[in-house]
């Protein structure tokens, strides 16, 4: 197949992009940054866009995703990703081609039980609520132009790395045998951006739509992760000092408790099935070993 990659500059898409590679797509690339290897596509300027000829399907990846921008520029934010991306999806959809569009899991804040593909959107602060107006606004063009089987919303929780933080730090720690703070007040469901990237590649791959799930297997403390990740690696549990975000005078934009995603339907239609924690912790090891 032939897939446009919107955001090539995004981690996932670093990631992404060579996984459609191997699978024997023929991938192309937009970035707003002038380059040899991506079409250029500025967002804010997506009427301008002339879509590549012979596109099979699209993968949106870009946007604005800092949680901290959402909040500090919403309107801009609102720009980009409730009216930029539905107009760029819209001519996708008038020319056929298949859309998958990355959204998340903050799109809910549930008190009670996981959040499964079908509950009712309910975020919380900006940028869950710009992602949950932008999947709103993509479920209704497809319907405008009949193209409910060329749309698919692939929700994602934590996609975690050793690059980014405080995982980086963590490793630097560690191998130093050094301590270090780990929140107990924050949650997640972690995955790898590999993880991610293999489900996209599926659900194009097998031209599935709807709405899909990718989860960690469980929620659990960043603390807790911590040590349990030490434990696996058979090193003292001590290196980490747990506390809370507001000890160290950290406010958290997002902290809710409940992050993991129901991968029930998914798993149905697809046969994706959440991430197992040890998956991520052997990750985690063999970034310790390589770097």
């Amino acid at each position: 197949m032939k897939i446009l990659v919107v955001g090539a500059d995004s981690r996932l898409s670093k990631i992404l992009c060579p996984v459609l590679f191997e699978k024997g797509h023929n991938v192309i690339k937009t970035s707003r940054r002038d380059s040899k290897d991506n079409i250029f596509l500025d967002l804010k300027d997506v009427s301008n866009f002339v879509v590549p000829n012979n596109i099979d399907a699209a993968v949106i990846v870009g946007g604005v995703t800092s949680y901290a921008e959402c909040k500090n520029n919403y309107k801009y934010a609102y720009e980009i990703n409730c009216k930029s991306i539905p107009l760029l999806t819209e001519k996708f959809f008038e020319k056929k081609i298949r859309v998958c569009f990355i959204s998340t899991n903050t799109v809910f804040e549930f008190n009670q039980g996981v959040p499964k593909e079908t509950d009712r959107l309910c975020p919380g602060f900006d940028y869950a609520n710009l992602k949950a107006e932008t999947e709103t606004a993509l479920k209704k063009i497809s319907m405008k132009k009949n193209c409910t089987n060329l749309l698919s919303i692939l929700r994602l929780t934590k996609n975690v790395s050793y690059e980014t933080p405080p995982f980086d730090d963590w490793i630097k720690k560690i191998k130093a045998k050094k301590e270090f703070f780990a929140f107990k007040d924050l949650y997640f469901a972690p995955i790898r951006f590999l993880d991610s990237a293999n489900s996209v590649e599926k659900i194009i791959n097998k031209k599935a739509f709807g709405i899909f799930h990718l989860s960690g297997e469980k929620d659990i403390s960043y603390s807790d992760f911590a040590i349990e990740l030490l434990k696996y690696l058979n090193l003292n549990k001590n290196l980490v000092k747990s506390v809370k975000s507001t000890d160290i005078g950290v406010n958290l934009i997002y902290n809710h408790h409940i992050t993991s995603l129901n991968m029930e339907a998914t798993t149905k239609a697809i046969n994706l099935k959440p991430i197992n924690l040890v998956t991520v912790y052997s990750y985690f090891k063999k970034a310790l070993l390589n770097n």
